[in-house]
């Protein structure tokens, strides 16, 4: 009981000393400072609420509504978060791409390859006589 008392005349007492705001001071040379005690120079500035109290219930209940909607909000954006599952890094098609050959990388760009057959004949056997067209030209 004794607690009770004690609670409710601090909770008075607040309530006494939020009735009646200290003043608001606006100090310095540009005018950019503020403070609660006075100050040289310093012009006093109303800083109440002029707001009615329907006025600021009325932006309460607002502002609960908004934090329960964002509240809302938050738990739907998990959840679609949670849903969506990570894509592999090799690609779109989920193969690797294909290895490329270090050889045919930017020098060999645009250069024909000229393929060489040579038969070398047998140790043991006599070479043999050419019978490509050309050969048969020159004879």
């Amino acid at each position: 009981m004794n607690h009770t008392v004690v609670a409710s005349l601090l909770l008075l007492a607040a309530m006494a000393v939020n009735a009646a705001p200290s003043p608001i001071y606006r100090c310095g040379p540009d005018g950019r400072e503020y403070s609660q005690l006075p100050c040289a120079g310093g012009k006093v500035v109303e800083a109440g609420d002029p707001r009615s109290a329907a006025q600021r219930s009325e932006a309460l209940r607002v502002a609960a509504s908004e934090r329960k909607r964002v509240a809302e909000l938050e738990r739907e954006r998990r959840s679609n978060e949670a849903a969506i599952k990570p894509a592999g890094a090799s690609g779109f098609n989920g193969r690797p791409p294909p290895a490329v050959p270090v050889a045919h990388a930017s020098s060999e760009k645009g250069k024909s390859k000229k393929r060489h057959t040579k038969v070398k004949p047998l140790p043991d056997t006599a070479p043999a006589k050419p019978t490509s067209e050309r050969s048969k030209r020159t004879k």
